[in-house]
């Protein structure tokens, strides 16, 4: 039989979702800043538009973590799909990892000096490697979410 978890909170679900959306479009926005070719005498304007863009980053991707963890995904699996419990701590444990980094990245924006060109790619490289962790993190999510909805448990049928 085919298993759907239809209990899950329809709104959260959605939240969720337009969350995973709003963020797919932050990150796609900061690659462009990061990508951005600049001389020395607009290096000021492009760290202004990377910190703007990495802050708005934090706070989806913040946000997306605290709703998966408490309202979302992590709840349903420990609740219906205790199997899975251990493949869901370690997408948990990302999030600590990701905050962390996040932690000491946005203050490191927030101190460059606009004439550090060197400090700044740094920076630069630094969220780039995030975001490519962030990335892996969705689609191992994705999968673990796939699964906890669509399980089949076995039963009727031949």
């Amino acid at each position: 039989m085919m298993t759907t978890i239809v209990e899950t909170d329809a709104c959260v679900t959605e939240q969720c979702l337009l969350e995973h959306r709003t963020l797919g479009h932050i990150k796609a926005a900061l690659r462009l800043a990061l990508d951005w070719q600049v001389g020395p005498p607009r290096l000021p304007r492009k760290i202004a538009t990377v910190r703007f863009t990495a802050q708005s980053f934090r706070r989806h991707v913040e946000r997306l973590m605290s709703l998966e963890e408490k309202d979302g995904y992590m709840d349903v699996v420990s609740q219906f799909k205790p199997n899975l419990v251990v493949q869901a701590r370690r997408l948990r444990d990302e999030h600590d990892v990701f905050r962390a980094t996040l932690n000491k990245l946005i203050p490191r924006l927030e101190k460059v000096a606009d004439s550090d060109a060197d400090e700044f790619s740094a920076i630069c490289d630094d969220l780039l490697s995030l975001l490519h962790g962030v990335d892996i993190h969705d689609t191992r999510e994705t999968a673990l979410i796939q699964e906890v909805m669509l399980q089949d448990d076995g039963g009727e049928g031949g």
